[in-house]
């Protein structure tokens, strides 16, 4: 017997496969309404990243199982159809089938509100990407500037004298952010163009081992540069600065955000995923999981 789940109610119809083979998973608990809370030991029976999941639960003897299954199906105008079943198999499926069809019913339904709510919720939530994303940008370059570390007294200060390139936002785990920021903003200028103008007694390297080396201030952890010393590497020529930390407030714009995806690695719920991407598009800023297209072209 089959049981189809939509966010408008259930839809069940009988369908008889025959029993299964026993199966031993992980115990849980298992509740629904008017029917004794009871462990249970589902087996996952097949899983597609982000398109479908079954679990089996199956009674001693082969006389009762109940597969549960979710299947996402992406839509044309960026949503999801979820579709709920469960399918009964076995010789006491007939009998516990009254029950299953009035309790399960109510737990069907609730837990289809539930999910829609939560999956919306998630989608609206409010995201702080980078302070950069919201401040004015002038239509003109980012040409020679000078940068600041955020020590109010005795800062690191650096100037560069080329424009910038290649501005984005990064996720990745490596790269300093600030404060309450989920991704940092990078730019990239020609090797030997920053220079260390006050107190670079301060800098020290985050993670000497690493190809790109950040240099960042010991006092109060902004990041100031970045080099890349290796002739091999593809990123070689270049250094990484933080356009946000220019004095003069001038910004370059946003061309891309990349390593989206890492931001899961720094902390980030995967289910906050949906809304970084959303307040991505809002901002006019498209989401790459690595590199921009134009730079990995360039790497490759």
């Amino acid at each position: 017997m089959t049981s189809s789940a939509t966010p408008n109610g259930i839809r069940p119809c009988r369908r008889y496969a025959g029993a299964r083979p026993s199966v031993n998973g992980s115990s849980g608990r298992c509740a629904s309404p008017n029917v004794p809370e009871r462990e249970v030991t589902p087996t996952i029976t097949r899983i597609v990243g982000a398109r479908e999941l079954r679990w089996l639960s199956q009674a001693p003897g082969g006389v009762f199982s109940a597969e549960h299954i979710f299947i996402l199906e992406p839509t044309g105008n960026g949503g999801t159809r979820v579709r709920h079943n469960e399918i009964f198999d076995g010789p006491m499926a007939d009998e516990r089938w009254p029950s299953i069809d009035t309790n399960l019913r109510t737990a069907y339904h609730d837990l289809n509100r539930a999910l829609k709510a939560r999956t919306e919720a998630l989608r609206s939530e409010t995201v702080k990407l980078h302070p950069a994303v919201v401040r004015d940008i002038s239509t003109s370059p980012l040409g020679a500037f000078t940068a600041r570390c955020k020590c109010a007294s005795e800062p690191v200060e650096i100037a560069v004298d080329q424009a910038v390139a290649h501005s984005h936002l990064c996720g990745c785990s490596k790269c300093w952010k600030p404060a309450g920021a989920a991704f940092a903003q990078i730019a990239v200028v020609p090797a030997g163009c920053v220079e260390v103008k006050a107190h670079g007694e301060k800098l020290e390297a985050v993670d000497a081992t690493q190809k790109i080396e950040r240099h960042r201030c010991r006092s109060c952890g902004t990041h100031m540069v970045g080099k890349v010393s290796d002739p091999d590497h593809h990123f070689y020529g270049l250094e990484f600065v933080h356009p946000e930390l220019a004095t003069d407030e001038h910004q370059p714009k946003i061309e891309f955000a990349a390593f989206v995806s890492s931001l899961v690695e720094t902390g980030m719920p995967a289910t906050a995923m949906v809304a970084v991407r959303n307040a991505l598009g809002e901002a006019g800023v498209p989401a790459n999981d690595a590199f921009s297209p134009e730079l990995m072209d360039i790497i490759a």
